[in-house]
């Protein structure tokens, strides 16, 4: 630990303190950094060890800054910038002060209809103002959710993707290899699981939005044999309805990305 703290303190630079580690995201370590004297702090995320040996960190940091330009919601959390750190390819972003989906979901199990519905509404827009860019998330789970100051905000927005692009010459090529590294499958679309082949896609987000919301209302994700979101709880029609077409195994029986979903549900 020690011998990490060092060299993201050297790669980050001597304006930035390491203060402490935080929860893990899979096998993602993450760091809380503070901007010195009083400055802002970062939230950095190191990719696994296996994946960090195949990423061109400058290649990463690079499509990193064009991802910024591109998404600049105020439910978007933008990346700040990536780099090495000994063996770990890692990159920044602002930190937020809240606390994780999932976090809540293991403390309480599960949300109330309202603050499901608010959350829903923020993921949505973030999403809708995402595809626009011809940006998908590619790892929409509850650890990607922030709730800060009664709002949801997204983190890690097309970083799937990013990395993706940014893989050397002789690592592996195959969209399905970053997709095991960094996502969870539980949010993952069919088509995405089935062919290793498969980009992240709008249609790949909305589904992982339906797995959300029976998420966030029953406290745990769909599994084949669940019942049905308005079996399992009392919820209005159009909610009902919108976790079924979220959760179509075929994506044409999903909305081809978040803005459409917006323009054809109440959201009140």
């Amino acid at each position: 630990m020690s011998d990490l703290r060092s060299a993201l303190e050297a790669a980050l630079g001597p304006i930035y303190r390491v203060e402490r580690e935080v929860r893990p995201v899979g096998d993602c370590r993450l760091f809380v950094v503070q901007e010195l004297p009083s400055g802002p702090g970062l939230l950095v995320k190191l990719l696994p060890a296996a994946l960090s040996l195949a990423v061109d960190a400058g290649v990463f940091e690079r499509e990193l800054i064009l991802l910024a330009d591109r998404i600049g919601h105020e439910r978007l959390v933008r990346p700040r910038g990536a780099g090495r750190a000994g063996a770990f390819v890692y990159h920044t972003r602002h930190f937020v002060d809240g606390t994780t989906l999932r976090a809540w979901l293991l403390r309480h199990g599960e949300l109330p209809l309202r603050g499901t519905v608010d959350i829903l509404r923020d993921i949505l827009a973030a999403l809708a103002h995402a595809h626009s860019a011809n940006v998908a998330h590619g790892d929409l789970k509850p650890e990607s959710v922030l709730l800060t100051e009664g709002r949801a905000a997204l983190a890690d927005t097309g970083i799937v993707d990013a990395v993706q692009r940014s893989l050397a010459g002789g690592g592996p090529r195959a969209p399905g290899v970053v997709t095991a590294a960094l996502c969870a499958a539980a949010y993952v679309a069919p088509e995405r699981r089935s062919d290793g082949s498969v980009p992240p896609g709008p249609r790949d987000d909305i589904f992982a939005v339906g797995v959300l919301v029976h998420e966030m209302l029953t406290g745990r994700p769909p599994a084949p044999d669940s019942e049905p979101l308005d079996e399992a709880r009392t919820v209005p029609p159009w909610l009902g309805e919108l976790v079924r077409r979220c959760l179509a195994t075929e994506p044409a029986g999903r909305w081809r990305d978040a803005g459409a979903a917006l323009d054809g549900v109440t959201l009140s």
